[in-house]
């Protein structure tokens, strides 16, 4: 009966389908340069697949496991970032046009009212647009105020 306990509370306090991580203690920097060629390639586009980095030696399993592990995290996290970046910009204008260097003009006062605790009124800087543009100016202004406050 004791020996089916262990497991069983071993089953419980790690969860059934839960993987354990590799102990990367003694290969730190395997793992930091796994991270960093998994970031840098999906920062490019590349495809995820740590091989086109790592020399697989049959004598260090563990260092490429720990270089492999922190690859997928690197990979992982550069694409998750670059996800929310682009759900980010998905409701600025375009880059380069004048709606975007208005939406950014908004933006900058917007910051700095915020940070001088002043009220959310982009009208007081009706000097600094058109009013063609004062749709973006004010997206822009307000977008920024709201996240400096």
């Amino acid at each position: 009966m004791r020996m089916f306990l262990i497991p069983l509370t071993l089953l419980a306090l790690f969860g059934a389908g839960q993987v354990l991580a590799t102990d990367c203690s003694g290969h730190q920097s395997d793992y930091e340069a796994g991270a960093n060629d998994g970031r840098q390639d999906a920062s490019r586009g590349a495809s995820d697949d740590p091989g086109r980095h790592s020399k697989k030696d049959s004598d260090h399993k563990k260092r490429y496991k720990c270089y492999k592990q922190g690859y997928e995290i690197g990979y992982g996290n550069a694409a998750a970032d670059a996800k929310k970046s682009a759900a980010q910009d998905a409701d600025k204008p375009r880059q380069g046009s004048n709606e975007r260097e208005y939406y950014d003009d908004g933006c900058h006062e917007g910051k700095s009212d915020a940070k001088m605790s002043m009220s959310m009124v982009y009208e007081r800087h009706s000097d600094m647009y058109d009013s063609r543009f004062e749709p973006f100016f004010k997206q822009g202004y307000e977008a920024c105020w709201k996240q400096n406050r």
